[in-house]
């Protein structure tokens, strides 16, 4: 796997505002002079002790000594590996991202809505994963299939576990209700991760077009899941 260029990740802890994304994440903040303090999500924090500080972009807990950069929070609150967080970073601010990147954050369907919608949407999501990954579009050509209209007609797809990472943070009641519907659905496991994981990813449509069955066709084996 390639490295990540020093001077991209360089960018990302200066470029991508630490205070914004806390914000985002539906922490309240206190200005304390040029600063800002926050009940640290890392510890039991009953008032708060993470300052974080928009001058340097950093962050540091005096409750539990927790600090660094953008890249550090987002790997702390979202349980993420290094590389994993700069990829959700990269995702929210696509002009720092190495190559262009179209992935869409899924949203959370009212209760009301059928499954069928979020199924559509996870398979839609998988066809983009596919076509932008050049390790899936390598194993269709080797197997012959290099026709992107072909590709396109029935929706390809390619799961790389970069699903989970796209969905709302699980701690929060939007991330929990969908990943319950997921599970429900098949495409993640109890553990969180996605049941097709480095699959090419196969559906199997009705008269209605409405995906019914889903196929995962590994490298060393073909598995098959009935919804």
């Amino acid at each position: 796997m390639a490295r990540i260029p020093n001077d991209e990740l360089a960018r990302i802890k200066t470029e991508v505002s630490l205070l914004a994304l806390v914000e985002q994440q539906g922490h309240q903040v206190t200005k304390q002079g040029k600063d800002y303090a926050v009940s640290c999500p890392f510890h039991d924090d009953d008032t708060p002790s993470c300052i974080i500080s928009p001058k340097s972009n950093l962050y540091h807990c005096f409750g539990c000594d927790a600090a660094g950069s953008v890249i550090d929070w987002v790997m702390q609150s979202q349980k993420l590996s290094f590389r994993h967080a700069v990829e959700v970073l990269q995702q929210s601010n696509p002009s720092l991202a190495a190559k262009p990147v179209t992935h869409r954050q899924l949203e959370t369907l009212p209760t009301e809505k059928p499954d069928a919608e979020l199924m559509a949407q996870v398979i839609d999501y998988y066809h983009e994963t596919l076509l932008q990954s050049d390790e899936a579009i390598a194993y269709l050509e080797k197997r012959g299939i290099n026709d992107r209209a072909l590709i396109t007609r029935f929706k390809l797809g390619y799961a790389n576990r970069s699903l989970a990472y796209r969905l709302p943070e699980k701690q929060y009641k939007a991330g929990k209700l969908l990943r319950s519907q997921l599970q429900t659905l098949g495409l993640l496991r109890a553990t969180g991760h996605e049941h097709f994981t480095g699959s090419l990813v196969v559906p199997v449509k009705n008269e209605q077009g409405e995906t019914t069955e889903v196929y995962g066709r590994k490298i060393l084996e073909l598995t098959r899941h009935s919804l």
